[in-house]
C-alpha cells in the first residue's frame, strides 16, 4: 500500500496483490470521466474532509522506531542509495510516522483505510509536508509528504511516470 499515495495510473507496487492507486483515487475509468488533471471551480469543487485533528492519536518514540523499521522491508534501492547518511532515511521515516495517527499506516495498513496527515503543511495551499534537508545541501527545504512516500516505497516503472509529472503534490482523494 506504500505507493498508494501516487497517482491512479500508475502500474501496481512491488509488494500489492492489486493496483493501490485505483483504491486510493479512483479507477482510471473514473478519471477519464471525471476529467481528471482539470481543475473544477465552484461549489462542488470543495470536499468535505473526514480528518479530526480531535481524535489525532500520536505515537510514542519506542512506537515510531517499531514501525520505521517495518517499513524499511519496503524501501526501495533508490532512496537507500539518496539518503546515505546513517540516520538520514530513519529521520525521514520518523517525521513521516509522527504526522500519521497512531492507528494508521500508509504502507502496511489496508487497502480501504484513507490515512490522513496531522503533521506540518505548506502555508498556501495546506498540503502536508516536512521539513528535510537533502543530501549534499545544507539547508532544510519543504517536501509534500506524498511525493517522499512515493519516492521512498514505489516501484521503478511506477516512480519514472511520476517523475514526467509537475513537481506539485499528488491530488489525493480523502
Amino acid at each position: 500500500r506504500a505507493c498508494c499515495w501516487a497517482p491512479q495510473f500508475m502500474a501496481a507496487c512491488r509488494f500489492c496483490c492489486e493496483s493501490p492507486f485505483g483504491t486510493l483515487f479512483g479507477s482510471a475509468d473514473q478519471a477519464k470521466k471525471s476529467g481528471s488533471g482539470k481543475r473544477k471551480i465552484g461549489k462542488d469543487s470543495k470536499k468535505v474532509s473526514r480528518r479530526n485533528e480531535a481524535d489525532f492519536r500520536g505515537r510514542s518514540d519506542e512506537e515510531i522506531i517499531a514501525l520505521t523499521k517495518q517499513w524499511e522491508i519496503y524501501v526501495h534501492p533508490r532512496a537507500r542509495q539518496f539518503f546515505t547518511g546513517p540516520t538520514s532515511l530513519d529521520e525521514v521515516l520518523s517525521r513521516l510516522a509522527r504526522g500519521i495517527d497512531g492507528g494508521e499506516d500508509p504502507v502496511l495498513g489496508g487497502e480501504e483505510d484513507c490515512v490522513f496527515w496531522y503533521g506540518d503543511v505548506t502555508r498556501d495551499d495546506l498540503q502536508a509536508a516536512i521539513r528535510m534537508v537533502k543530501p549534499g545541501e545544507s539547508r532544510q527545504s519543504v517536501t509534500y509528504v506524498n511525493r517522499v512516500l512515493a519516492f521512498i516505497f514505489a516501484t521503478d516503472d511506477s516512480f519514472k511516470e511520476l517523475m514526467k509529472l509537475p513537481k506539485e503534490p499528488f491530488k489525493m482523494s480523502c
